[in-house]
């Protein structure tokens, strides 16, 4: 995993309540941890685990997926940033995220 791509997603999980683990080789990182993540040695086409544990778990999996799916895309990492940055928004408001 090239740093930008860690740093990608430690900005996507970062967004989420949620614990995010990266499993590679029976070896774990927290996703929100850069040294974590490049500590793992992921190589591109490497099968790697991904574990989410927390209140916002199944939207952290899809998030990350996405993420992985978009070959670690920027403009992808921004918009989930955004999109959870806005359902925060307005749960602190008060707002009904269905609207």
């Amino acid at each position: 995993m090239t740093s930008r791509a860690a740093a990608l997603l430690v900005q996507v999980a970062s967004k989420f309540k949620s614990l995010i683990l990266i499993e590679k080789d029976e070896k774990r990182a927290n996703a929100k941890s850069i040294m974590g993540l490049m500590s793992l040695m992921v190589d591109y086409g490497d099968e790697v685990t991904i574990i989410t544990d927390g209140e916002d778990e199944k939207e952290a999996l899809e998030a990350v997926l996405k993420l992985i799916q978009s070959d670690f895309s920027e403009q992808v990492a921004d918009e989930i940033t955004q999109q959870e940055t806005k359902k925060e928004n307005q749960r602190e408001n008060g707002e009904d995220n269905n609207e």
